[in-house]
Protein backbone atom coordinates (compact mmCIF):
# COMPACT_ATOMS: atom_id res chain seq x y z
CA UNK A 1 0.00 0.00 0.00
CA UNK A 2 1.19 3.56 -0.83
CA UNK A 3 1.36 6.42 2.25
CA UNK A 4 -1.82 8.00 2.96
CA UNK A 5 -1.71 11.27 4.81
CA UNK A 6 -4.53 11.25 7.87
CA UNK A 7 -5.73 14.57 6.35
CA UNK A 8 -7.00 12.06 3.33
CA UNK A 9 -8.11 9.05 5.78
CA UNK A 10 -10.45 11.86 7.79
CA UNK A 11 -12.19 13.58 3.92
CA UNK A 12 -12.71 9.63 2.43
CA UNK A 13 -14.36 8.52 5.78
CA UNK A 14 -15.81 11.39 6.80
CA UNK A 15 -14.31 11.51 10.52
CA UNK A 16 -13.23 13.28 13.85
CA UNK A 17 -9.76 13.39 14.88
CA UNK A 18 -10.22 12.76 18.33
CA UNK A 19 -5.86 12.43 18.76
CA UNK A 20 -2.68 12.84 16.97
CA UNK A 21 -1.89 14.87 13.73
CA UNK A 22 -3.60 15.10 10.52
CA UNK A 23 0.13 15.41 8.77
CA UNK A 24 0.68 12.11 10.34
CA UNK A 25 0.78 9.09 7.32
CA UNK A 26 -0.07 5.40 7.64
CA UNK A 27 1.66 2.84 5.79
CA UNK A 28 -1.17 0.14 5.58
CA UNK A 29 -4.92 -1.01 6.92
CA UNK A 30 -5.42 -4.40 9.63
CA UNK A 31 -8.58 -5.31 11.18
CA UNK A 32 -6.35 -7.78 13.18
CA UNK A 33 -5.01 -6.65 16.12
CA UNK A 34 -2.67 -9.53 16.47
CA UNK A 35 -0.90 -9.34 12.89
CA UNK A 36 -0.79 -5.58 12.76
CA UNK A 37 2.70 -4.39 11.12
CA UNK A 38 3.61 -1.63 12.55
CA UNK A 39 2.56 2.08 11.01
CA UNK A 40 -1.04 0.31 10.15
CA UNK A 41 -4.72 1.67 10.82
CA UNK A 42 -6.49 -0.82 12.43
CA UNK A 43 -10.00 -0.33 12.17
CA UNK A 44 -12.15 -1.53 14.92
CA UNK A 45 -14.99 -3.46 13.49
CA UNK A 46 -17.96 -5.10 15.34
CA UNK A 47 -19.78 -8.23 14.53
CA UNK A 48 -22.50 -11.04 16.08
CA UNK A 49 -18.81 -12.30 17.39
CA UNK A 50 -16.12 -9.68 17.71
CA UNK A 51 -15.88 -6.36 18.92
CA UNK A 52 -12.68 -4.33 17.45
CA UNK A 53 -12.91 -1.59 20.27
CA UNK A 54 -11.46 -4.11 22.87
CA UNK A 55 -8.58 -4.78 21.33
CA UNK A 56 -7.48 -1.12 20.26
CA UNK A 57 -4.60 -1.11 22.97
CA UNK A 58 -3.44 -4.04 21.69
CA UNK A 59 -3.13 -2.88 18.07
CA UNK A 60 -1.22 -0.14 19.33
CA UNK A 61 1.04 -1.85 21.67
CA UNK A 62 2.27 -3.90 18.20
CA UNK A 63 2.96 -1.45 16.33
CA UNK A 64 -0.20 0.36 14.79
CA UNK A 65 -0.09 3.95 14.57
CA UNK A 66 -3.91 4.33 15.51
CA UNK A 67 -7.65 3.18 15.17
CA UNK A 68 -10.36 3.89 13.72
CA UNK A 69 -13.72 3.34 15.93
CA UNK A 70 -17.39 4.00 15.94
CA UNK A 71 -18.48 3.18 20.17
CA UNK A 72 -17.29 2.91 23.23
CA UNK A 73 -14.93 5.83 22.80
CA UNK A 74 -14.84 6.30 26.87
CA UNK A 75 -13.35 3.21 27.03
CA UNK A 76 -10.43 3.29 24.11
CA UNK A 77 -9.52 6.76 25.79
CA UNK A 78 -9.13 5.00 29.29
CA UNK A 79 -7.11 1.64 27.28
CA UNK A 80 -4.89 4.15 25.33
CA UNK A 81 -2.94 5.70 28.86
CA UNK A 82 0.76 6.00 27.81
CA UNK A 83 -0.43 5.80 24.00
CA UNK A 84 -1.83 9.61 23.76
CA UNK A 85 0.26 10.23 20.86
CA UNK A 86 -1.21 7.72 18.49
CA UNK A 87 -3.90 8.50 16.03
CA UNK A 88 -7.73 8.20 17.19
CA UNK A 89 -10.62 9.09 15.02
CA UNK A 90 -14.04 8.56 15.14
CA UNK A 91 -16.48 7.60 12.08
CA UNK A 92 -20.21 6.42 12.16
CA UNK A 93 -19.39 2.63 10.72
CA UNK A 94 -16.13 1.63 10.97
CA UNK A 95 -17.20 -1.14 8.32
CA UNK A 96 -18.52 1.16 6.12
CA UNK A 97 -15.76 3.39 6.80
CA UNK A 98 -13.24 0.48 5.98
CA UNK A 99 -15.19 0.84 2.28
CA UNK A 100 -15.11 4.21 1.87
CA UNK A 101 -11.11 4.21 2.48
CA UNK A 102 -10.57 1.42 -0.10
CA UNK A 103 -12.86 3.46 -2.76
CA UNK A 104 -10.67 6.55 -2.24
CA UNK A 105 -7.59 4.67 -2.55
CA UNK A 106 -8.87 2.34 -5.50
CA UNK A 107 -8.86 5.97 -7.76
CA UNK A 108 -5.41 7.08 -6.57
CA UNK A 109 -4.51 3.92 -8.30
CA UNK A 110 -3.06 3.88 -11.97
CA UNK A 111 -3.71 0.02 -11.07
CA UNK A 112 -6.24 -2.14 -13.73
CA UNK A 113 -9.13 -3.88 -11.35
CA UNK A 114 -10.36 -7.29 -12.09
CA UNK A 115 -14.15 -8.34 -10.62
CA UNK A 116 -15.58 -11.50 -10.55
CA UNK A 117 -18.77 -12.82 -9.04
CA UNK A 118 -21.39 -15.69 -9.79
CA UNK A 119 -22.65 -18.41 -7.99
CA UNK A 120 -19.63 -21.03 -8.89
CA UNK A 121 -16.73 -20.40 -9.38
CA UNK A 122 -15.47 -17.35 -8.18
CA UNK A 123 -11.80 -18.18 -7.11
CA UNK A 124 -10.80 -20.57 -9.45
CA UNK A 125 -11.72 -18.02 -12.22
CA UNK A 126 -9.75 -15.53 -10.15
CA UNK A 127 -6.88 -17.54 -9.61
CA UNK A 128 -6.59 -18.41 -13.31
CA UNK A 129 -6.49 -14.83 -14.18
CA UNK A 130 -3.70 -13.84 -12.22
CA UNK A 131 -1.61 -17.24 -12.72
CA UNK A 132 -1.84 -16.01 -16.38
CA UNK A 133 -1.35 -12.62 -16.16
CA UNK A 134 1.34 -12.59 -13.61
CA UNK A 135 3.75 -14.08 -16.64
CA UNK A 136 3.28 -10.96 -18.42
CA UNK A 137 2.18 -8.06 -15.61
CA UNK A 138 2.80 -7.20 -11.68
CA UNK A 139 -0.19 -8.40 -10.81
CA UNK A 140 -1.83 -8.89 -6.88
CA UNK A 141 -5.27 -10.85 -6.15
CA UNK A 142 -7.93 -11.85 -3.48
CA UNK A 143 -6.49 -13.55 -0.79
CA UNK A 144 -7.96 -17.19 -0.61
CA UNK A 145 -11.81 -16.35 -0.82
CA UNK A 146 -11.42 -12.54 0.37
CA UNK A 147 -14.55 -11.28 -1.05
CA UNK A 148 -16.73 -9.16 1.39
CA UNK A 149 -16.91 -5.79 2.95
CA UNK A 150 -13.69 -6.62 4.68
CA UNK A 151 -11.77 -9.07 2.21
CA UNK A 152 -12.70 -6.94 -0.67
CA UNK A 153 -11.01 -3.40 0.83
CA UNK A 154 -8.27 -5.59 2.43
CA UNK A 155 -7.14 -6.77 -1.39
CA UNK A 156 -7.12 -3.15 -2.53
CA UNK A 157 -4.94 -1.80 0.09
CA UNK A 158 -2.71 -4.50 -0.90
CA UNK A 159 -2.12 -3.08 -4.13
CA UNK A 160 0.51 -0.20 -4.75
CA UNK A 161 1.59 1.84 -7.80
CA UNK A 162 3.88 -0.91 -8.93
CA UNK A 163 0.61 -2.95 -9.76
CA UNK A 164 -0.89 -3.27 -13.42
CA UNK A 165 -3.63 -5.42 -12.31
CA UNK A 166 -5.41 -6.21 -9.22
CA UNK A 167 -7.88 -9.74 -8.92
CA UNK A 168 -10.79 -8.84 -6.95
CA UNK A 169 -13.63 -11.78 -6.06
CA UNK A 170 -16.87 -10.34 -4.77
CA UNK A 171 -19.51 -12.21 -2.97
CA UNK A 172 -23.24 -12.24 -2.07
CA UNK A 173 -25.65 -13.11 0.28
CA UNK A 174 -27.89 -10.35 0.58
CA UNK A 175 -28.90 -7.79 -1.95
CA UNK A 176 -26.91 -4.68 -1.95
CA UNK A 177 -23.25 -6.32 -1.83
CA UNK A 178 -22.40 -6.25 -4.67
CA UNK A 179 -23.27 -2.89 -5.28
CA UNK A 180 -21.53 -1.95 -2.66
CA UNK A 181 -18.34 -3.96 -3.25
CA UNK A 182 -18.56 -2.80 -7.29
CA UNK A 183 -18.60 0.47 -6.27
CA UNK A 184 -15.56 0.31 -4.01
CA UNK A 185 -13.56 -2.02 -6.79
CA UNK A 186 -15.21 0.04 -9.99
CA UNK A 187 -13.51 -2.39 -11.92
CA UNK A 188 -12.14 -2.21 -15.31
CA UNK A 189 -13.35 -6.06 -16.07
CA UNK A 190 -15.98 -8.03 -14.67
CA UNK A 191 -16.29 -11.21 -15.05
CA UNK A 192 -19.48 -12.99 -14.04
CA UNK A 193 -19.30 -16.51 -14.32
CA UNK A 194 -22.74 -18.06 -13.90
CA UNK A 195 -26.01 -18.08 -12.03
CA UNK A 196 -27.25 -20.83 -10.21
CA UNK A 197 -29.26 -21.80 -7.15
CA UNK A 198 -26.88 -20.09 -4.05
CA UNK A 199 -28.07 -18.41 -0.81
CA UNK A 200 -31.55 -18.58 -1.48
CA UNK A 201 -32.38 -17.94 2.12
CA UNK A 202 -30.99 -14.40 1.61
CA UNK A 203 -31.59 -13.70 -1.68
CA UNK A 204 -35.15 -15.71 -1.73
CA UNK A 205 -34.97 -17.73 -5.24
CA UNK A 206 -33.06 -17.65 -8.60
CA UNK A 207 -34.50 -14.52 -9.78
CA UNK A 208 -32.79 -12.75 -6.78
CA UNK A 209 -29.67 -14.38 -7.26
CA UNK A 210 -29.52 -12.65 -10.77
CA UNK A 211 -31.21 -9.59 -9.64
CA UNK A 212 -28.26 -8.95 -6.55
CA UNK A 213 -25.86 -10.29 -9.48
CA UNK A 214 -27.14 -7.62 -11.95
CA UNK A 215 -26.01 -5.27 -9.63
CA UNK A 216 -21.74 -5.46 -10.84
CA UNK A 217 -23.11 -3.60 -13.97
CA UNK A 218 -24.28 -0.35 -12.21
CA UNK A 219 -20.41 0.58 -11.25
CA UNK A 220 -18.19 -0.86 -14.10
CA UNK A 221 -15.78 1.63 -15.21
CA UNK A 222 -15.95 4.02 -18.19
CA UNK A 223 -14.55 1.53 -21.33
CA UNK A 224 -15.27 -1.34 -19.15
CA UNK A 225 -15.74 -4.71 -20.18
CA UNK A 226 -18.06 -7.20 -18.85
CA UNK A 227 -17.11 -10.77 -19.45
CA UNK A 228 -19.64 -13.37 -19.03
CA UNK A 229 -20.76 -16.56 -19.77
CA UNK A 230 -22.45 -17.56 -22.91
CA UNK A 231 -24.12 -20.89 -22.53
CA UNK A 232 -25.97 -19.27 -18.79
CA UNK A 233 -29.31 -17.42 -19.74
CA UNK A 234 -29.47 -15.36 -16.72
CA UNK A 235 -25.94 -14.06 -17.74
CA UNK A 236 -27.13 -13.80 -21.22
CA UNK A 237 -30.30 -11.36 -19.79
CA UNK A 238 -27.61 -9.35 -17.34
CA UNK A 239 -25.50 -8.83 -20.12
CA UNK A 240 -28.17 -7.30 -22.44
CA UNK A 241 -28.93 -4.71 -19.84
CA UNK A 242 -25.50 -3.78 -19.97
CA UNK A 243 -24.44 -0.86 -22.77
CA UNK A 244 -20.93 -0.86 -22.53
CA UNK A 245 -18.40 -3.78 -23.99
CA UNK A 246 -19.16 -7.46 -23.62
CA UNK A 247 -17.12 -10.68 -24.09
CA UNK A 248 -18.96 -13.86 -24.33
CA UNK A 249 -17.54 -17.46 -23.57
CA UNK A 250 -18.87 -20.69 -23.50
CA UNK A 251 -19.21 -23.89 -25.89
CA UNK A 252 -22.13 -22.37 -27.66
CA UNK A 253 -21.44 -21.19 -31.21
CA UNK A 254 -21.98 -17.75 -30.67
CA UNK A 255 -19.61 -17.02 -27.96
CA UNK A 256 -16.56 -15.20 -28.48
CA UNK A 257 -14.37 -17.34 -26.53
CA UNK A 258 -15.30 -20.79 -27.71
CA UNK A 259 -14.16 -24.35 -27.06
CA UNK A 260 -14.41 -26.83 -28.70
CA UNK A 261 -12.72 -30.43 -29.16
CA UNK A 262 -12.67 -31.81 -25.47
CA UNK A 263 -10.67 -34.71 -24.73
CA UNK A 264 -10.30 -36.12 -20.84
CA UNK A 265 -7.50 -37.89 -19.78
CA UNK A 266 -6.45 -38.90 -15.95
CA UNK A 267 -4.92 -35.37 -15.31
CA UNK A 268 -7.36 -32.95 -16.59
CA UNK A 269 -8.30 -31.46 -19.92
CA UNK A 270 -7.33 -30.57 -23.79
CA UNK A 271 -9.54 -28.26 -25.17
CA UNK A 272 -9.08 -25.69 -28.57
CA UNK A 273 -10.57 -22.23 -28.27
CA UNK A 274 -12.13 -20.61 -31.21
CA UNK A 275 -11.35 -23.81 -33.73
CA UNK A 276 -7.30 -22.22 -33.46
CA UNK A 277 -5.71 -22.38 -29.90
CA UNK A 278 -5.19 -25.51 -28.36
CA UNK A 279 -5.11 -25.57 -24.30
CA UNK A 280 -3.89 -27.89 -21.71
CA UNK A 281 -5.70 -27.90 -18.09
CA UNK A 282 -4.23 -30.45 -15.71
CA UNK A 283 -7.51 -29.81 -13.17
CA UNK A 284 -10.22 -32.42 -12.65
CA UNK A 285 -13.96 -30.71 -13.72
CA UNK A 286 -14.99 -30.26 -16.88
CA UNK A 287 -16.73 -27.06 -14.97
CA UNK A 288 -13.63 -25.70 -14.87
CA UNK A 289 -13.10 -25.13 -18.53
CA UNK A 290 -15.42 -22.40 -18.29
CA UNK A 291 -13.27 -20.73 -15.44
CA UNK A 292 -10.57 -21.25 -17.78
CA UNK A 293 -12.22 -19.66 -20.44
CA UNK A 294 -13.60 -16.92 -18.58
CA UNK A 295 -9.91 -16.27 -17.82
CA UNK A 296 -8.86 -16.67 -21.05
CA UNK A 297 -10.99 -13.80 -22.07
CA UNK A 298 -10.00 -11.54 -19.63
CA UNK A 299 -6.44 -11.57 -20.23
CA UNK A 300 -7.22 -11.44 -24.59
CA UNK A 301 -9.05 -8.05 -23.70
CA UNK A 302 -6.55 -7.05 -21.54
CA UNK A 303 -4.09 -7.06 -24.75
CA UNK A 304 -2.50 -10.77 -24.37
CA UNK A 305 -2.58 -12.16 -27.43
CA UNK A 306 -4.23 -15.93 -27.28
CA UNK A 307 -1.07 -17.64 -28.98
CA UNK A 308 1.05 -16.21 -25.62
CA UNK A 309 -2.00 -17.08 -23.36
CA UNK A 310 -1.89 -20.88 -24.44
CA UNK A 311 1.10 -22.37 -22.69
CA UNK A 312 0.58 -20.53 -19.64
CA UNK A 313 -2.82 -23.09 -17.99
CA UNK A 314 -0.79 -25.93 -18.41
CA UNK A 315 0.77 -25.89 -15.00
CA UNK A 316 -2.01 -24.32 -13.00
CA UNK A 317 -3.01 -26.01 -9.61
CA UNK A 318 -6.84 -25.53 -7.96
CA UNK A 319 -6.94 -23.72 -4.49
CA UNK A 320 -7.11 -26.21 -2.13
CA UNK A 321 -10.49 -28.34 -1.03
CA UNK A 322 -11.77 -27.38 -4.92
CA UNK A 323 -11.31 -31.15 -6.55
CA UNK A 324 -8.54 -31.36 -4.29
CA UNK A 325 -7.59 -35.01 -5.48
CA UNK A 326 -4.47 -37.31 -3.23
CA UNK A 327 -4.00 -40.49 -2.32
CA UNK A 328 -3.87 -41.07 0.98
CA UNK A 329 -2.30 -44.94 1.09
CA UNK A 330 -4.46 -47.13 -1.30
CA UNK A 331 -7.36 -45.21 -0.88
CA UNK A 332 -7.67 -41.95 -3.12
CA UNK A 333 -9.60 -38.88 -1.74
CA UNK A 334 -11.09 -36.06 -4.02
CA UNK A 335 -11.70 -33.32 -1.29
CA UNK A 336 -14.38 -30.84 -2.70
CA UNK A 337 -15.26 -29.87 0.74
CA UNK A 338 -14.58 -25.96 0.48
CA UNK A 339 -18.31 -25.48 -0.54
CA UNK A 340 -21.37 -26.65 -2.03
CA UNK A 341 -24.62 -25.40 -4.04
CA UNK A 342 -26.92 -27.70 -6.16
CA UNK A 343 -24.74 -26.54 -9.47
CA UNK A 344 -21.51 -27.39 -7.96
CA UNK A 345 -22.79 -30.47 -6.12
CA UNK A 346 -24.47 -31.51 -10.26
CA UNK A 347 -20.76 -30.79 -11.58
CA UNK A 348 -18.61 -32.74 -9.14
CA UNK A 349 -21.02 -36.08 -9.82
CA UNK A 350 -21.38 -35.59 -13.49
CA UNK A 351 -17.26 -35.41 -13.31
CA UNK A 352 -16.98 -38.47 -10.54
CA UNK A 353 -19.34 -40.69 -12.98
CA UNK A 354 -16.76 -40.09 -15.49
CA UNK A 355 -13.53 -40.92 -13.50
CA UNK A 356 -12.76 -44.91 -13.91
CA UNK A 357 -11.26 -46.03 -10.93
CA UNK A 358 -10.23 -49.61 -9.93
CA UNK A 359 -12.35 -49.99 -6.94
CA UNK A 360 -16.02 -48.47 -5.14
CA UNK A 361 -16.84 -44.95 -5.68
CA UNK A 362 -18.34 -43.99 -2.77
CA UNK A 363 -19.69 -40.04 -1.68
CA UNK A 364 -19.68 -38.42 1.24
CA UNK A 365 -22.24 -36.06 0.55
CA UNK A 366 -22.66 -33.13 3.15
CA UNK A 367 -25.97 -30.49 3.71
CA UNK A 368 -26.06 -27.51 1.07
CA UNK A 369 -26.65 -24.82 3.39
CA UNK A 370 -28.47 -21.50 2.88
CA UNK A 371 -30.93 -22.89 0.58
CA UNK A 372 -34.06 -21.19 2.79
CA UNK A 373 -37.80 -22.80 1.47
CA UNK A 374 -36.00 -24.76 -1.21
CA UNK A 375 -33.73 -26.54 0.90
CA UNK A 376 -35.42 -30.13 0.86
CA UNK A 377 -36.72 -30.28 -2.51
CA UNK A 378 -33.16 -29.36 -3.82
CA UNK A 379 -31.31 -31.77 -1.62
CA UNK A 380 -34.20 -34.64 -3.12
CA UNK A 381 -32.64 -33.50 -6.55
CA UNK A 382 -29.28 -34.33 -5.81
CA UNK A 383 -30.48 -37.36 -4.17
CA UNK A 384 -32.22 -38.40 -7.63
CA UNK A 385 -29.08 -37.92 -9.54
CA UNK A 386 -26.77 -39.66 -7.29
CA UNK A 387 -29.00 -42.64 -7.94
CA UNK A 388 -28.26 -42.21 -11.59
CA UNK A 389 -24.52 -41.48 -11.12
CA UNK A 390 -23.27 -44.75 -11.22
CA UNK A 391 -22.07 -44.56 -7.52
CA UNK A 392 -21.52 -47.30 -5.39
CA UNK A 393 -22.16 -46.09 -1.83
CA UNK A 394 -23.45 -42.68 -0.03
CA UNK A 395 -22.99 -41.76 2.98
CA UNK A 396 -24.45 -38.36 4.19
CA UNK A 397 -23.15 -35.95 6.98
CA UNK A 398 -26.51 -33.27 8.34
CA UNK A 399 -29.97 -32.99 8.69
CA UNK A 400 -30.78 -31.83 5.40
CA UNK A 401 -28.67 -34.52 3.29
CA UNK A 402 -30.86 -37.50 4.53
CA UNK A 403 -33.32 -35.51 1.89
CA UNK A 404 -30.21 -37.25 -0.42
CA UNK A 405 -29.99 -40.67 1.16
CA UNK A 406 -34.10 -40.94 1.33
CA UNK A 407 -34.54 -39.63 -2.46
CA UNK A 408 -31.28 -41.91 -3.38
CA UNK A 409 -32.99 -44.85 -2.27
CA UNK A 410 -36.27 -44.16 -3.48
CA UNK A 411 -34.66 -43.95 -7.06
CA UNK A 412 -32.44 -47.44 -6.44
CA UNK A 413 -29.80 -47.14 -4.30
CA UNK A 414 -29.62 -49.91 -2.06
CA UNK A 415 -30.69 -48.95 1.45
CA UNK A 416 -27.91 -50.89 2.87
CA UNK A 417 -25.07 -49.03 0.78
CA UNK A 418 -26.27 -45.56 1.97
CA UNK A 419 -25.85 -44.05 5.60
CA UNK A 420 -26.56 -41.10 7.52
CA UNK A 421 -24.91 -39.20 10.36
CA UNK A 422 -25.24 -35.67 12.23
CA UNK A 423 -21.98 -34.57 12.58
CA UNK A 424 -18.58 -34.65 10.57
CA UNK A 425 -16.74 -36.03 13.55
CA UNK A 426 -19.61 -39.00 13.96
CA UNK A 427 -18.95 -39.29 9.71
CA UNK A 428 -15.24 -39.30 10.05
CA UNK A 429 -15.08 -42.25 12.31
CA UNK A 430 -17.46 -44.20 10.60
CA UNK A 431 -15.69 -43.31 7.10
CA UNK A 432 -12.77 -44.29 8.31
CA UNK A 433 -14.09 -47.56 9.67
CA UNK A 434 -15.09 -48.94 6.48
CA UNK A 435 -13.16 -47.75 3.37
CA UNK A 436 -11.12 -51.07 1.66
CA UNK A 437 -8.41 -50.83 -0.70
CA UNK A 438 -9.19 -49.30 -4.00
CA UNK A 439 -11.66 -47.19 -2.86
CA UNK A 440 -11.94 -43.50 -4.17
CA UNK A 441 -14.03 -40.80 -1.94
CA UNK A 442 -15.38 -37.60 -3.18
CA UNK A 443 -16.22 -35.54 -0.29
CA UNK A 444 -18.61 -32.42 -1.12
CA UNK A 445 -20.63 -30.32 1.21
CA UNK A 446 -20.80 -26.50 2.36
CA UNK A 447 -18.14 -25.10 4.20
CA UNK A 448 -20.32 -24.73 7.61
CA UNK A 449 -20.08 -28.92 7.52
CA UNK A 450 -16.32 -28.59 7.88
CA UNK A 451 -15.80 -31.87 6.00
CA UNK A 452 -11.91 -31.25 6.01
CA UNK A 453 -12.26 -33.18 9.27
CA UNK A 454 -13.32 -36.45 7.23
CA UNK A 455 -10.20 -35.98 4.64
CA UNK A 456 -7.60 -35.30 7.88
CA UNK A 457 -8.98 -38.84 9.43
CA UNK A 458 -8.57 -40.85 6.09
CA UNK A 459 -4.83 -38.68 6.60
CA UNK A 460 -4.68 -40.01 9.71
CA UNK A 461 -5.50 -43.79 9.43
CA UNK A 462 -4.45 -44.74 6.01
CA UNK A 463 -1.09 -42.49 6.00
CA UNK A 464 -0.52 -44.48 9.51
CA UNK A 465 -1.12 -47.87 7.85
CA UNK A 466 1.24 -46.78 5.20
CA UNK A 467 4.02 -46.26 7.59
CA UNK A 468 2.91 -48.73 9.62
CA UNK A 469 3.93 -51.15 6.66
CA UNK A 470 6.92 -49.77 5.54
CA UNK A 471 8.40 -50.37 9.19
CA UNK A 472 7.25 -54.03 8.93
CA UNK A 473 9.06 -54.18 5.86
CA UNK A 474 12.40 -52.62 7.18
CA UNK A 475 12.36 -55.31 9.57
CA UNK A 476 12.35 -58.14 6.96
Amino acid sequence: MNNIEISNVLKAIKGELLLGSSESRITGISTDSRSIKEGELFFALEGENFNGHKFVDQAISNGAVGAVISSEKDNVYSSLKGFEKCILIEAADTLKALGDLAKFYRKSLRTDFVAVTGSNGKTTTKDIIYHVLRNFNNVTRSRKSFNNYIGVPLTIFDSDFTQDFCVVEMGTNAPGEIRRLSEIIFPDFTVLTNISCTHLEGLGSIEGVADAKAELIENIAEDGVLVTNADDEWCNRIASRFDGKVITFGFNKGADIRASNVKRSDSGFAFTVNDVFDFRLNVLGKHNIYNAMAAIAVCNAAGIGMGDICGKLVDFKLPPMRMEKQACGDIVVINDGYNSNPSSMSAALDEFSQLTTPGRKILVCGDMLELGDYTESLHREIGAKVAQSGIDILWTVGAFSRFVAEEAIANGIPEERTRSCETSEEISSFVASQLKKDDTVLIKGSRGMKLENVVHQIENCFSRKDENNSAMLSLV
